[in-house]
């Protein structure tokens, strides 16, 4: 029988909790920049984390809920001195950064598993593929007699590149990923894997899961930040946390998720007072009319580094792609809202009561 659960959460690339602070541009004079938490942040927030790890959820018996301690990693890019900081942003070698966040939540791990503890990891873009790596090396830092002691892994957008980005479309992303043969570890009882498809940078196409009973992948609208958070204007992302949210208080009935109100938010606020997370930074509002953050270059730059995702599952699987119905609703209420990435292409739609059907009838690309 579990005794605690243990939640472990790896931010995106250059995402860290200062980004809830809103900075004016121009030196202070101009327009509030759109920056923002990620999911993967609200989530640590919401499991009753705070900014040193040090927070924990006692049990609840009434509701069945076990202790519960959450730990949270900055992204790539948010290590170091200002240098050191790009160049991990850019290039993300594995020996540097990623091999630090990876080394800081085992030995978190370590120090407070044990056996029976009940693990559930998040991750979001190339913190989303470092989830995948520590879950397929958990043999390595634990000792259990639990054969799947990841009870869920939950991800948005696995963005797996790391080194030199291949922009090769016919072997990206299979050439630099960190984990082999996109198949998640064995120890991970569900998965759930949230997709933006309106992502168009080539350095940032996903990285997949085959298809096994345990893997759920859902297609969202809107680009990389859209589905994985980290702007202000959040709304289209508030829908992909709002899934993922959902799913977890549906299927992981042990977890303890807070509503705001339950949040006690002296606990996120910066050492020396740079930066505080507060409520607005985690309230929900899921718009599928959100502004979205696709990327628009000078022609010859956009023709080398942006290109339509392809809408897709796994090499090798046989079911269709499934799109959450957020896309739907974008596409009838957004004018001129017409995912290239899905024209022509066959695929289901994962509708709020967790019904499917086909999407023949609403597409005309």
């Amino acid at each position: 029988m579990a005794t605690k659960n243990i939640m472990i959460c790896f931010d995106g690339t250059c995402n860290h909790p200062k980004d809830a602070k809103q900075e004016r541009k121009w030196f202070g004079h101009g327009e509030i920049e759109d920056n923002g938490i990620t999911n993967v942040l609200k989530l640590h927030v919401l499991f009753g984390g705070n900014l040193d790890n040090t927070a924990f959820l006692a049990a609840d018996k009434s509701k069945g809920q076990l202790t519960q301690h959450s730990f949270y990693y900055s992204g790539v890019g948010t290590y170091g001195n200002k240098l050191q900081k790009i160049f991990n942003a850019g290039f993300s070698p594995e020996k540097l950064d990623v091999s630090r966040i990876i080394k800081n939540a085992k030995k978190d791990l370590i120090k407070h598993y044990q056996d029976g503890d009940s693990l559930y990891i998040f991750g979001f873009s190339r913190g989303a593929a470092i989830a995948r790596r520590f879950a397929c090396l958990i043999d390595e830092y634990i000792s259990t007699n639990d054969d799947t002691p990841i009870k869920f892994l939950g991800v948005f957008d696995t963005v797996a590149s790391i080194g030199v980005p291949n922009l090769d479309d016919n072997d990206k992303p299979i050439s630099d990923v960190v984990f082999e043969d996109n198949c998640i570890s064995p120890k991970i009882e569900k998965a759930l894997h949230l997709l933006a498809l309106d992502e168009k940078r080539t350095a940032f196409l996903p990285t997949l899961m085959q298809k096994e009973d345990k893997v759920t992948e859902i297609w969202f609208p809107g680009a990389h930040a859209d589905v994985g958070g980290g702007f202000w204007y959040d709304g289209l992302s508030d829908i992909a946390l709002d899934f993922m949210i959902n799913w977890i208080r549906s299927n992981q009935q042990e977890v303890n998720l807070l509503t705001v109100n339950d949040i006690d938010f002296s606990n996120l606020i910066a050492s020396d007072g740079s930066y505080a997370i507060d409520d607005e930074d985690v309230t929900i509002l899921p718009n599928h009319k959100g502004k979205t953050h696709s990327q628009d270059r000078w022609w010859p730059i956009e023709k080398a580094t942006l290109s339509t995702r392809s809408v897709r599952v796994e090499t090798g699987d046989k079911s269709l792609p499934l799109l959450h119905n957020s896309v739907i609703h974008r596409f009838k209420d957004v004018d001129g809202y017409r995912p290239k990435a899905l024209k022509g292409i066959n695929h289901k739609v994962y509708e709020v009561a967790g019904e499917f059907r086909g999407l023949n009838g609403h597409r005309k690309l």
